[in-house]
């Protein structure tokens, strides 16, 4: 059961990053096409 609830607990912090990189990634493209145009 404790294993279980590291994989649970490293697939959130697994998640909360991707969900971080991907916003990162929005910004950068929202701010490098509106400074290209």
């Amino acid at each position: 059961m404790t294993e279980h609830t590291e994989v649970d607990n490293s697939d959130s912090v697994i998640d909360a990053w991707a969900i971080f990189c991907l916003i990162l990634i929005a910004v950068g493209t929202a701010v490098f096409w509106v400074s290209g145009q």
